[in-house]
């Protein structure tokens, strides 16, 4: 009878753990409902990149993730370097 008591009790501690462990993380994570919410519209976030340092946006006619790459190994160290090393 106290070994099933036990078990009871120990399944009841177990089960109440597993709910604070799934729900535990939703109702501590706080929900931003503040006017203080840096990205707003489309052009902010390229204004907080380029308030960090400089942004090389990728050119818009690159479609396909191949021509991504392989503007990425080609063109944009170039231009990277253009841009720590500027020529006067």
């Amino acid at each position: 009878m106290a070994i099933s008591l036990l078990v009871v009790l120990a399944g009841a501690v177990g089960m109440l753990l597993l709910l604070v462990t799934w729900f535990g993380s939703r109702s501590i994570t706080p929900e931003i409902e503040d006017d203080l919410d840096p990205i707003l519209g489309p052009k902010d976030p390229t204004a907080i990149y380029e308030s960090h340092g400089p942004f090389i946006p990728m050119p818009a006619h690159l479609k396909t993730s191949d021509q991504m790459v392989d503007w990425m190994t080609k063109e944009l160290p170039k231009l990277t370097a253009e841009i720590a090393n500027p020529r006067t």
